[in-house]
């Protein structure tokens, strides 16, 4: 039996074809509009199957009408070409797109046909009236002591060139502190034109927390700016949560959930954890451990002996990592297993007395009504 359904599988997979990863570059491609300029992309078909044919269609975009391509399909890994002759304006400035794409066509030889189909962008920007600025900003997160690397980016989206009076980034702390401040020198930006402003931020001193980067540049009277927030950790792994409540009855699950404020890896972190009463009890075990990303949330499971446990006890949970340790105190409550029982019952009466009542009421507001 097993063989025949091998065998059907088999049968069937043959008629499947070959799923490649196709690909066409460029994938997107931005350009700046120049009054009737001719553009003309070549496309390259990436990783496709040498036997196989591809459909070459426009996808949309406002630029249809001025595109034209050369070839309406290709066959294996060919290229076209994409022509877009410009007109001398364009009705509303901004961003202007036209798009196309390649899709595998259907083998007759096939029984399955699984189509591939990928795509790509131009992108054209026609400037607006008078001054215009855009800002981009890139800050990384880091820790502290690093010099995280810090890239403002600055376009004349205008007709206008740009003369710059001033560029800095305020770098803020959590509690609206400006903590420190890069300044830039100013620079004329001409139409079409961007610019690049890039410094190191040295976090030497820095308290490890959320900032926000606020990027301002000024050109004649106008102010433009840009904010951006980021993360500056320290080799610190916080214990955010546990088990504070627990069944006596054998062996139980036991949960951690650790916290890495750490812009790096921070590998083989455990917890000991110790319960302990005013009577001189006291059992100890330790979790397993666990890696954890830059920033990473993760729950360690372990298991805890409840056998013979009841009451209170408090805790004392100590996280070990690359020489350090965090140290979190706690109380986890052990019911007993017949209390879980009564607890229920219990809750359970209540909810149907609180219905009855309810009723009761309901009954007689009525009838007095009437």
């Amino acid at each position: 039996m097993v063989f025949k359904y091998c065998l059907i599988f088999l049968i069937v997979f043959s008629f499947i074809p070959y799923v490649s990863a196709l690909g066409i570059s460029p994938a997107v491609k931005h350009m700046d509009f120049i009054p009737n300029q001719e553009i003309n992309i070549t496309f390259y078909v990436l990783d496709s199957s040498p036997e196989s044919f591809y459909d070459i269609v426009f996808n949309g975009g406002d630029l249809m009408p001025y595109s034209s391509i050369s070839d309406n399909e290709v066959h294996g890994g060919g290229s076209f070409t994409l022509t877009i002759n410009l007109p001398n304006a364009m009705s509303e400035p901004g961003e202007h797109t036209v798009s196309v794409s390649i899709k595998e066509r259907p083998s007759e030889e096939a029984f399955i046909n699984t189509l591939v189909e990928v795509g790509s962008v131009i992108k054209v920007f026609s400037p607006y009236p008078g001054l215009y600025g855009e800002l981009t900003l890139g800050v990384p997160d880091g820790n502290v002591g690093d010099k995280i690397p810090v890239e403002l980016h600055v376009i004349n989206r205008g007709d206008q060139a740009l003369s710059l009076n001033s560029v800095y980034i305020d770098f803020i702390s959590g509690d609206g502190v400006v903590a420190k401040t890069l300044n830039f020198t100013p620079v004329d930006i001409s139409s079409p034109g961007d610019r690049y402003f890039r410094k190191y931020l040295d976090t030497q001193g820095f308290v490890a927390g959320n900032y926000v980067a606020r990027a301002r540049v000024s050109y004649a009277d106008i102010v433009r700016e840009f904010n951006q927030s980021f993360r500056i950790g320290s080799l610190f792994v916080n214990i955010t949560n546990y088990t504070n409540s627990i069944v006596s009855d054998g062996i139980q699950k036991f949960y951690v959930s650790l916290e890495s404020l750490w812009n790096s890896p921070v590998s083989g972190v455990y917890v000991d954890v110790n319960a302990s009463n005013n009577i001189g009890e006291q059992h100890i075990f330790r979790t397993p451990s666990a890696d954890l990303s830059p920033w990473e949330k993760k729950t360690i499971e372990s298991y805890f002996d409840t056998e013979n446990l009841k009451g209170n006890y408090t805790l004392v949970l100590n996280a070990s990592y690359n020489g350090k340790s965090t140290v979190v105190y706690g109380v986890l409550s052990v019911i007993e297993k017949v209390n879980l029982l009564v607890y229920s019952i219990a809750a359970l009466i209540i909810a149907l007395s609180l219905a009855l009542i309810y009723f009761i009421v309901r009954y007689f507001l009525r009838r007095n009504k009437k």
